[in-house]
């Protein structure tokens, strides 16, 4: 328990962030800098969407707020790292070839700190992963193993891949992520802060609570928000107990802005499935709105409107891209869109310059760095993009000037998707799509996810399918899949769909 902090449970749509951002503007009405306030966070995506609303709302810089970042990046840089000090996918790579095990894998950036996190597969992915799980979980590589109970590994290699890991570190004063963590609570010294906010805490794991204690003693003021019934990461080493324990002063945000009464109690049915849960009572919006069951995604009416849909796993989502895509509906995963973004800029610029348009510099030279310019029917001659280097760059260029000046051979009726090199597979992709009357140049009305990947989202209509995995099912922790589909039907804010699966494993709604 944290001695001087304050719990807030903030149950689906009930205004957390918005409560959090009341608290940080009572502290600024008293004269307290942004730099005394810390807001910290399990992901990128909950301080994301705290500092673009604070800032909004304060008429602050990101700048302004140096101590809101996730826990990771906080490490990060009250250690002092560079990105050359973290274990990147050459390093995991040497690693593996010093013990014979395959660890490949490749960079993803990490929130907006520069920090690149490999993505490691191979034989030695499992054992880096019982490792860190250990780290993140305070426990010992035996009872780690003994827990995962996969006899494909063995207990010795894992204490030899551990040594050898350390060894390398060492050697090279590398980072891995768990030791952002580690090393803080070891030898950092954290700010003196005024208020110090946690957000999403229920996903903690127990040494990054060991983090926020350390934190929470130099902070006046301490609050920690979040909700257990949506603490979906504990294959992620996250502890529940740990949130529900941290303080003796709780508050529980009553009235969801989101939930029509509908959607609100079929996740009130499913939240009572989950043993030794907090109580928490909250109220539904006014509206009714709607709950349907369906067995597939031809019966939803997903022509039209703002659709989120999620499966459980990443096999499920792929399952559904096909569906979607066979029907020529446009849609986005993770962020990704159904059509290459660069291909559509491509296309875009083409259009606009058929058109008559003159562009910027910027525009051109992106197209310019997209387009063949060798084979068949090249868009531009080789080295033209070069030639751009010598246009004014506060002149907008026409297709005639590119013509005429900067090696643009392509005709002006050349087709878009020739332009953009489209596969003949997408092109009949981006036809089907057209003749639904969709506009594949703005933001996908439809988006698919694992229902973890869309946890702390919401859409006007939702559907989530009931198909799980036997590991899911019949895990250790039965109540891990209540919280995962309390929190998938809470995304809703008008319709959920829930399509039914005739799978051996699934989840009944």
């Amino acid at each position: 328990m944290i001695p001087n902090a304050r719990l807030i449970l903030g149950p689906p749509g009930c205004g957390k962030t918005t409560t959090l951002i009341r608290i940080v503007e009572e502290k600024l009405a008293e004269g307290v800098h942004p730099s005394r306030i810390g807001i910290v966070s399990f992901t990128t995506k909950a301080v994301r969407e705290f500092l673009s609303r604070a800032c909004a709302k304060f008429n602050l810089t990101p700048k302004d707020f140096p101590h809101c970042r996730t826990l990771h990046a906080t490490g990060y840089h009250a250690l002092g790292l560079q990105t050359t000090d973290v274990m990147g996918s050459a390093d995991y790579r040497k690693v593996g070839d010093m013990l014979g095990l395959v660890m490949e894998g490749q960079e993803r950036a990490y929130g907006e700190d520069g920090i690149a996190v490999p993505t490691v597969l191979g034989s030695g992915s499992k054992y880096l992963s019982l490792i860190m799980l250990s780290t993140y979980r305070q426990s010992s590589l035996e009872w780690e193993y003994n827990y995962a109970g996969n006899y494909n590994i063995h207990f010795s290699k894992l204490v030899q891949v551990k040594a050898q890991l350390q060894e390398y570190k060492s050697k090279y004063n590398k980072y891995d992520f768990a030791d952002m963590i580690y090393r803080y609570v070891q030898i950092s010294e954290p700010p003196y802060l005024d208020l110090l906010i946690v957000d999403e805490a229920q996903d903690l794991t127990p040494l990054q609570w060991r983090m926020v204690e350390k934190m929470a003693e130099r902070a006046t003021e301490v609050v920690i928000a979040g909700d257990d019934d949506q603490a979906i990461h504990r294959w992620a080493a996250a502890d529940v107990g740990e949130f529900m324990r941290c303080a003796s002063h709780v508050e529980v945000l009553s009235q969801s802005y989101r939930l029509p009464r509908a959607v609100w109690e079929l996740a009130r049915r499913i939240s009572k499935r989950i043993p030794d849960r907090m109580e928490k009572e909250f109220l539904p919006r006014d509206e009714e709105g709607e709950v349907h069951r369906v067995w597939r995604l031809e019966q939803m009416p997903i022509q039209r409107g703002s659709w989120t849909i999620m499966a459980r796993t990443n096999a499920f989502v792929d399952d559904f891209a096909n569906v979607l895509r066979k029907h020529g509906f446009f849609y986005s995963r993770n962020g990704r869109w159904s059509i290459d973004q660069t291909s559509l800029e491509v296309m875009a610029t083409w259009h606009d310059l058929i058109d008559g348009q003159a562009l910027n510099i910027g525009r051109i030279k992106t197209f310019y760095e997209n387009v063949p310019k060798m084979g068949k029917n090249p868009v531009v001659k080789r080295g033209a993009t070069k030639l751009l280097d010598a246009a004014d760059p506060e002149q907008g260029l026409t297709y005639e000037d590119l013509v005429a000046r900067f090696g643009l051979l392509a005709p002006r009726d050349a087709d878009p998707m020739d332009v953009a090199r489209l596969s003949e597979y997408d092109k009949v992709y981006v036809r089907a799509i057209q003749r639904r009357g969709e506009d594949i140049y703005k933001e996908p009305r439809i988006k698919i996810s694992t229902i973890h990947a869309m946890k702390g989202g919401e859409d006007d209509n939702v559907a989530v399918y009931t198909g799980s995995t036997k590991a899911c099912v019949e895990g250790k922790h039965p109540e891990d899949e209540h919280r995962v589909f309390y929190v998938a039907v809470t995304r809703a804010r008008n319709a959920l769909f829930i399509i039914e699966s005739d799978k051996k494993y699934r989840y009944y709604l």
